[in-house]
């Protein structure tokens, strides 16, 4: 456990507050927390919030430890009070410690969301003992604070190459990438190792899946498509051939065909695949060897409507066309068995016509619920 004086004194100081006082915090977080999604509760949680930013800053640890990763709304809210309680504790110079604020920090039970917001707390207050707690954040669950500790990182192997130390520089910037789970921060650090003549392949460091085999086209149907179960939705029969779309561009009858991606490749690419046409649906399946049975997250980006399934069940359904194409751009979890998975994706085309909507592809990775990239097992 990291900072151990630090954190018994700010156990102790958690300790100092008063039942009363602590009981009152909680139920009050408690009343925030209760937000419903069809804008339930807002007023009691306002009220809450008002009461909360009362409080002396020694009630702050018990606000903290209610923020849940699965409310986010909720837990702004309750960081609004947050803050409010600091202010409050600063004016009247009895601010909450540093010590208090680290204790939390280090301490792994509390959501990754509670413990970067004390981080911000103590940095508003003592930037310096902010800092020195940022190289602890390397595999931090808390993504946000694992970016500082990356950043730092990256810094120091910038100064290795200003007094030229290339062996130090590289051995950090690998660090740094091994670490990162933010994909501008990987394409940063891949630059700068290629200035230092080490080439990295950030699709392999994210794990993007590059083996697979693609069929189309099947009838869009005015939108109805994407709600039509089609064959491969059915059962998959890598040697079957489908009546499908008869359109000039892609020949009759639709069949499988692999699609290998290269080095530095991510994008599984329809419109090369096949031809760059409208009002298409298309799907493409791969295999995904895992050595347990384990829960995993399925991450995807693409600018068309999708549909995902794992070995058959279907694990989300976006019905979004040309509204961007991110990174990490959708999530959805996903139960693999130990062995050969089946990974199937319904990529559908829709009918607008704007330069900008003529793309048909997605990108997907398997990983953990930091974005940890999962290996296929495959030997």
């Amino acid at each position: 456990m990291r900072h151990f004086p630090a954190i018994v004194a700010g156990l102790a100081l958690a300790l100092s507050v008063s039942p009363l006082a602590a009981d009152e915090a909680a139920k009050l977080a408690q009343q925030i927390n209760a937000i419903g999604s069809e804008a339930d509760g807002y007023p009691a949680a306002a009220k809450a919030v008002t009461a909360l930013s009362k409080m002396n800053a020694d009630a702050i640890p018990t606000v903290l430890a209610a923020m849940q990763e699965d409310r986010p709304v909720a837990s702004n809210w309750l960081r609004g009070a947050v803050e409010a309680m600091a202010d409050k504790g600063r004016r009247e110079g009895s601010p909450i410690t540093n010590d208090t604020l680290i204790a939390f920090i280090d301490d792994p039970q509390h959501s990754p969301k509670s413990r970067s917001v004390a981080y911000h707390l103590l940095k508003q207050q003592d930037e310096s003992a902010a800092k020195k707690l940022i190289p602890s954040f390397e595999n931090d669950a808390s993504l946000e604070l694992r970016l500082l500790a990356v950043e730092k990182l990256m810094e120091d192997a910038k100064e290795k190459v200003a007094d030229e130390q290339k062996d130090e520089a590289i051995a950090l910037y690998q660090k740094a990438l091994t670490a990162t789970r933010n994909a501008h921060q990987a394409s940063v650090i891949a630059d700068a190792l290629k200035e230092l003549d080490v080439e990295v392949d950030t699709t392999e460091h994210f794990g993007f899946l590059k083996n697979w085999h693609v069929i189309a086209a099947f009838e869009f149907a005015k939108g109805d498509g994407f709600n039509t179960v089609y064959p491969p939705e059915e059962e998959i029969d890598l040697e079957a051939s489908y009546t499908g779309k008869l359109i000039d561009e892609i020949p009759a009858p639709a069949t499988w065909q692999p699609l290998q991606l290269g080095a530095k490749e991510k994008r599984v690419d329809f419109n090369k695949a096949f031809a760059p046409v409208k009002e298409v649906i298309g799907y493409a399946v791969t295999t995904f060897d895992s050595d347990q049975a384990q829960e995993v997250e399925l991450r995807w980006g693409s600018p068309n409507a999708t549909k995902v399934w794992v070995n058959g069940e279907l694990v989300a359904s976006d019905k979004v066309f040309h509204a961007g194409d991110n990174f990490d751009q959708y999530t959805a979890q996903a139960k693999l068995k130990p062995g050969e998975n089946t990974i199937l994706v319904k990529l559908v085309q829709n009918e607008q016509t704007q330069s900008w909507t003529n793309v048909w592809h997605f990108e997907l990775r398997v990983c953990d619920h930091l974005g940890t990239a999962i290996a296929d097992a495959k030997p």
